[in-house]
């Protein structure tokens, strides 16, 4: 079982100070809790850069590192609060961060304002806009109302956005890293073969497959999903993040299972095809396309490889394989997207589409999927087949090679 110490995110926020290469106080958020419906909130997800740094996986407490001193702003539970959530274990907070001076909000702001009144600067995280239009959803606030406390604290302050620097820190995995996303990934695997081995109609709803690897997961010791799993079957797998997961299965159908499990908060992705019975010679060719396209995506991939290039050069590939299979005429790029629509490659760690510089070469140490698809919503075919790789000195690592991709 792989386990985070506090020397790791030690490691971690002395790391960030190197990189900032000056005297600045630094100032993070956690995230906070999300209303579900009237006095219930969400499931808590901590954020990622703020875990990264501190380890710590209780809402709405501040790190603020400055030079050598470290110290954590805890806001006191009182009343009903204590009674239903219980009240925050200061001891359980430094041996997950290493950082054993803890205050409350009062006095702990009272000292932050005399750090920021000196400095006049401050490096955090530039909060994102209150509403992500691209993405049809709301950010969480945490950040937001931090910076503006800040700014209402201290007038004219000086901010420094640091979400570049914890990219690039985040996108080389170090070896704990590494061994959790591979616990998530073992974890995966062996639930998604023990799904795939069922015979032709044993499951009638996609909700079905689902309930399966929701305790394959569990039962297997994972925090559960990574992300929420896509079962979608037909022309459903044409939308690529068809997350309903509420439909009859059809004979004749082919099924996209997009699920990663999540160990110590690191993810898993990893995308195989379920037929609801035998398939038909079409729908094999298709697989067989996407499977080529997956093993010439792999070929390009290892130490100093431009992923913009790596992009390019897979789509034309998967081009050619649209014009053989004789859906496209042409290997015209609006054609090839109206079949093809999404990058061949993510990163891959503590978030499933992960932080990282898409524009560097790629180093020993990165963590990334490799999931070329192919869709056609006119003859209800959606094929994706994903794998997760890790950047070696010599080449790459297929982590999830445990599973071959077959129909």
């Amino acid at each position: 079982m792989t386990e985070f110490d506090a020397d790791f995110f030690k490691t971690n926020r002395n790391a960030l100070q190197q990189l900032l290469d000056t005297e600045i106080p630094v100032v993070i958020t956690a995230n906070g809790l999300v209303q579900r419906g009237a006095d219930g909130a969400y499931p808590f997800v901590q954020d990622a850069n703020f875990w990264y740094l501190s380890g710590i996986t209780d809402p709405d407490i501040t790190l603020v590192i400055d030079g050598d001193r470290e110290f954590l702003i805890v806001p006191i539970r009182e009343g009903a609060r204590v009674t239903f959530d219980g009240q925050i274990d200061f001891d359980l907070l430094t041996r997950a961060s290493g950082i054993s001076d803890i205050v409350n909000e009062a006095s702990g702001w009272k000292r932050l304002d005399a750090i920021l009144e000196k400095s006049r600067r401050v490096a955090t995280l530039a909060p994102a806009p209150s509403y992500l239009e691209q993405y049809g959803m709301y950010a969480n606030p945490a950040r937001s109302r931090i910076v503006e406390r800040i700014q209402r604290h201290v007038q004219d302050i000086q901010l420094l956005d640091i979400r570049p620097l914890l990219a690039n820190m985040r996108m080389i995995k170090r070896e704990p890293e590494i061994q959790a996303i591979v616990q998530a990934i073992d974890i995966t695997t062996a639930t998604l073969k023990e799904v795939l081995n069922r015979p032709y109609g044993y499951y009638h709803h996609e909700y079905e497959i689902e309930a399966d690897i929701t305790r394959g997961f569990r039962y297997r010791g994972s925090d559960g999903h990574a992300f929420e799993p896509i079962v979608a079957g037909g022309e459903r797998a044409c939308t690529l993040h068809n997350v309903s997961n509420a439909a009859p299965l059809e004979p004749g159908k082919l099924v996209v299972l997009d699920v990663g499990a999540a160990y110590n908060g690191y993810a898993a992705d990893i995308t195989r095809v379920y037929a609801t019975s035998k398939p038909s010679s079409r729908q094999k060719d298709v697989f067989e396309a996407v499977k080529e396209c997956q093993g010439y995506a792999l070929s390009l991939l290892g130490p100093g490889s431009h992923l913009k290039t790596y992009e390019d050069k897979v789509a034309r590939f998967v081009g050619r394989q649209l014009k053989e299979l004789g859906v496209i005429k042409n290997l015209h790029k609006d054609s090839i997207r109206r079949y093809f629509p999404h990058a061949v490659s993510h990163f891959l760690g503590l978030n499933v589409h992960d932080v990282g510089d898409y524009q560097k070469p790629l180093k020993p140490g990165t963590v990334l999927t490799v999931e070329p698809g192919i869709y056609i919503p006119e003859e209800g075919i959606g094929v994706r087949i994903e794998d997760d790789i890790l950047i070696t000195q010599t080449g790459i690592k297929i982590l999830s090679d445990g599973l071959p991709a077959k129909l």
